[in-house]
């Protein structure tokens, strides 16, 4: 598959799945457009309303007070009129209150592909060490590595701490919002401090000396094939292909990569199969890497297969699941369920599945009477040879998250998995999300995407609340690391490997 068609492939990804861009930036490209107070307090209160009515467990992290507080807050702020701009940031930065990554603000589709023609993004990937951003690419008018000062007049210094407020994650990760700013920072500087044709950029080179230049704004497809989902600049194709296997075969060790689990589970058996003997019952290497940096999620069915080959069995994975209503709430508002069009059959079969599942009546809801939800995910794909027994490492990020941190916090019990990196960007011991359900605020054409079912995990380690899940071994990139264009923490599991293989352990 060649960049350009996995450039297009993504961007219909982040129409699903982002909401940064502004209507009005669409709407005749006229940024002035105006929004009645009226008209955006209506569509506020609509947005509280079916936050409250139909999400999972909205109130997981702030009280509904708090946030009804908030909301009450953000109205009486709103002056006579405002920019659709300015509105969608009010919304973005309640929204992030929730601190629910599936729950997400977005605008309608058609003004987001309108917004890969236009050039009025920045251009360049950047990578974020320790508060501070460096220029992530080799390609620009910018130096590798160049720390950057300022972005037409706006200080880099406090940037993260404003552009946080307009990512979403579940809990209090530390990682995933740092990482959502890296990898869709030309629309995160857009949404917060506007578009341009061109930035003037201060930077500081690698040898210390402080510059200024101009550099020419590109189009949201070409600035998106550069760092959104997968770096598609980077040179070995496991970065930028949806997945990839490949062989280290001096350590006895596959690579697998899993950028997503929006893939063709029959990809994971042929790839998978052709490494196992059958007769022998035996696979042609001895450890196992597992990348999932970069993988945001998908069909979590997957799972189920995966588990299989690397665990045996069928996949336990206990839960308590808890929605908030039966029936879909302000369904004149939906346009939209699991991906699916909001017709009256596709609303009726939801509504039968919430009654069918959840019919014990709590204060919080309704409970679901099934624990092990994976019995149900059922590809027809199964693995019929023997488990691998081998070691096993799992790489992972802030931007694992969903169905990739359920992987990663699965695996990371198992005594033979060492995982590696960062903390996931998914709730280690309970999140929202499987039925997600979109609606449209009818003034401003916002969408709003909304998870209904709560799901605790009843077979978790002891972690904070709120948090993802962590590494055994904690590896992020140095700033040396980067200049050098080493990936730390994969080449750091490579000398694990090595070390293990050195004392015949494997």
């Amino acid at each position: 598959m060649n960049k350009k068609l996995l450039s297009s492939a993504f961007l219909l990804v982040l129409i699903g799945i982002v909401s940064i861009v502004p209507i009005s930036l669409f709407a005749n490209n006229n940024l002035d457009r105006l929004l009645s107070r009226e008209a955006a307090a209506e569509d506020i209160e609509l947005y509280f309303s079916i936050i409250d009515q139909q999400h999972g467990n909205p109130y997981q992290y702030i009280s509904r007070k708090e946030f009804r507080q908030l909301v009450d807050e953000t109205i009486a702020r709103l002056p006579e009129s405002i920019p659709y701009k300015e509105f969608d940031v009010l919304l973005t930065q309640l929204n992030n209150k929730i601190r629910c990554g599936h729950t997400v603000v977005s605008l309608d589709t058609d003004f987001l592909k309108s917004a890969t023609n236009l050039a009025q993004f920045f251009p360049y990937p950047v990578r974020i060490i320790e508060g501070r951003y460096f220029i992530d690419f080799e390609d620009g008018d910018l130096p590798l590595g160049s720390e950057l000062i300022s972005i037409n007049e706006q200080a880099i210094a406090g940037m993260t701490e404003q552009l946080s407020a307009l990512t979403v994650t579940d809990g209090f990760s530390s990682t995933k919002p740092i990482r959502e700013i890296e990898s869709r920072f030309g629309y995160y500087f857009f949404l917060k401090y506007g578009a341009a044709s061109s930035f003037m950029v201060t930077y500081k080179t690698p040898n210390g000396s402080i510059h200024q230049a101009e550099i020419a704004a590109i189009e949201g497809n070409r600035m998106l094939a550069n760092n959104y989902y997968r770096p598609v600049y980077k040179q070995h194709e496991r970065y930028y292909h949806f997945t990839h296997l490949d062989a280290i075969d001096s350590l006895q060790t596959l690579v697998l990569t899993l950028n997503t689990f929006q893939a063709n589970p029959d990809w994971f058996y042929e790839k998978l199969a052709s490494r196992y003997n059958e007769e022998t019952k035996e696979f042609d290497f001895e450890n196992l890497v597992i990348d999932l940096r970069l993988n945001e999620g998908g069909d979590r069915r997957i799972l189920n297969f995966l588990y299989e080959f690397i665990g045996g069995g069928q996949l336990n994975d206990p839960s308590k699941t808890v929605v908030r209503n039966q029936d879909i709430a302000l369904a004149d508002y939906l346009v939209g369920i699991n991906g699916s069009n909001s017709s009256a059959e596709v609303i009726a079969k939801a509504d039968a599945y919430l009654k069918q599942h959840f019919t014990n009546a709590t204060e919080k809801g309704f409970e679901g009477e099934v624990q092990n939800w994976h019995n149900t995910f059922d590809l027809g794909i199964h693995w019929k040879g023997t488990a691998f027994k081998g070691q096993i490492y799992v790489l992972t990020s802030g931007k694992t998250f969903s169905a990739a941190a359920d992987l990663a916090r699965i695996l990371s019990d198992m005594p033979n998995v060492t995982l590696v990196g960062e903390e996931t960007g998914g709730g280690h011991k309970a999140r929202t999300a499987n039925m997600l359900l979109n609606y449209s605020l009818p003034n401003t054409g916002v969408n709003l995407q909304v998870p209904v079912i709560y799901e605790e995990f009843l077979n978790v380690s002891n972690q904070s609340t709120g948090r993802g899940t962590f590494p055994d071994h904690l590896v992020t990139q140095t700033y040396e690391d980067l200049l050098a264009k080493k990936d730390t923490a994969f080449e750091f599991t490579l000398q694990l490997i090595g070390q293990r293989s050195s004392f015949g352990t494997n």
